[in-house]
């Protein structure tokens, strides 16, 4: 894993919720579209399963199944190592703030 962040550094409070949403690595192009749920959930980002290659650094596009038309730009900070037990899963910070959670 590359920069997972520390636990006690976080802006906001995690909650675990499970949302499928449809990721987007590069937003014009349908072949990047890629299945996802969110493992947990924050104002300032998320933990997603994802069976997409991120790399951190890279922006992204989420799109919740529930509301489609509303993407949230993030940032991925971290990726799971394979064979680890994050495999699949990576860290998206968010651009702006979730406004849904407070």
């Amino acid at each position: 894993m590359t920069g997972n962040p520390n636990p006690k550094a976080r802006r906001s409070e995690r909650h675990p919720i499970q949302m499928a949403v449809t990721l987007l690595t590069e937003p014009n192009e349908a072949e990047n579209r890629n299945e996802a749920f969110t493992v947990d959930l924050s104002r300032h980002g998320c933990r997603i399963e994802a069976s997409a290659s991120l790399i951190p650094g890279q922006l992204v596009h989420l799109l919740p199944s529930e509301s489609p038309g509303a993407a949230i730009l993030g940032r991925v900070v971290w990726v799971g190592k394979p064979a680890s037990d994050l495999a699949g899963e990576s860290g998206i910070e968010f651009l702006q703030p979730f406004p849904s959670l407070v």
